[in-house]
């Protein structure tokens, strides 16, 4: 689609770039440009949702017929839309927040019409929802954070653990955060393994599994990522990673869960 409420947003600083992609009123785009950045093809390929062979596949066919590299993905079968969809948000919205977040930045917007071959925009909204403003709190409000600080805390202090966040099921964003590196945003990680539990949910569902879910862990070649759903409170997850070479799996899952115990939401 072509829109004349279109345009770029350029960002730039002493250390980081990026620009912000608009059509007509909708972010179509949004990238960060910076050491160890992670792009999206990355993330796919990490969350093992696609190979790399797939991914350079799909990279010459956009080349060829000027195709929308996701639209791309999904009419090749290789990601659900509704999955991709929440992948690209999460991603998206860790990129936007990290330009929002650099204080040197300057921008310019170049206003243009644009040129769009896929569906897959977000309202500002989507990718970074306002901050609700709460002049007074009770004193259970003001207790939570920290309580979700100090648990996440504790769990960047299992063995081999380098990044955790406890993340609301529904909506896929992290209720707090610790950790992470340069190439690894957690926030992201997590708003895309959203789909693995929810996926996990319905499968039981139609198995007619009546149990809960005490974990989920996904095994990478270095890494192991751990999902612990929270019993005492539907709809939260720890999300968890560790580095393979000197995380005890065993102990992890045994801290992780002992942590939850002292979780008071």
């Amino acid at each position: 689609m072509e829109s004349e409420l279109g345009g770029e947003v350029v960002v730039k600083s002493s250390t980081v770039s990026g620009r912000i992609f608009v059509v007509d009123q909708k972010v179509a785009w949004a990238v960060l440009n910076g050491p160890g950045v992670q792009n999206f093809s990355s993330l796919l390929i990490q969350q093992q949702w696609v190979s790399r062979e797939d991914v350079e596949q799909v990279m010459a066919e956009c080349r060829k017929s000027g195709g929308n590299f996701c639209e791309v993905l999904v009419a090749w079968g290789l990601v659900p839309r509704d999955t991709l969809r929440e992948l690209l948000r999460g991603h998206m919205a860790g990129h936007l927040r990290a330009l929002l977040a650099v204080p040197d930045a300057q921008a310019l917007f170049v206003p243009q019409p644009r040129t769009y071959s896929s569906q897959l925009t977000f309202s500002l909204e989507e990718l970074a929802p306002p901050v609700e403003q709460h002049p007074t709190h009770t004193s259970a409000e003001r207790d939570v954070m920290p309580n979700v600080k100090l648990s996440l805390e504790e769990t960047l202090k299992i063995e081999g653990a380098f990044a955790a966040c406890l993340v609301d099921a529904k909506s896929g964003m992290c209720l707090g955060s610790q950790g992470g590196t340069a190439t690894f945003n957690i926030e992201t990680a997590a708003a895309a393994n959203t789909e693995v539990v929810r996926a996990k949910m319905k499968a039981m569902s139609v198995l007619g599994i009546k149990d809960r879910i005490e974990d989920i862990l996904i095994t990478l070649g270095e890494q192991y990522h751990v999902i612990r759903p929270l019993a005492a409170r539907e709809g939260l997850f720890f999300y968890v990673a560790l580095n393979r070479a000197n995380a005890n799996l065993a102990m992890a899952r045994f801290r992780l869960a002992e942590i939850e115990k002292g979780l008071q939401l």
